[in-house]
């Protein structure tokens, strides 16, 4: 029972998924912008890691 109402929500989303669909395909065809996108995560990755190696070093303070 489940599965068929989550099929048919899957079904009924992909009119929805569709702009997220053609905004990943067009960061993927422009190389600029998916080597900024990228630049971007990995500097707010390290950016995030820095902070709690932060607070773990700091803990107990």
């Amino acid at each position: 029972m489940f599965l068929l109402q989550a099929i048919e929500n899957t079904k009924n989303n992909t009119q929805n998924n569709s702009l997220g669909k053609e905004i990943a395909q067009w960061i993927f065809e422009n190389p600029i912008i998916l080597l900024v996108s990228g630049v971007v995560v990995s500097v707010g990755f390290v950016w995030i890691l820095t902070k709690v190696t932060k607070q773990i070093r700091t803990f107990g303070e």
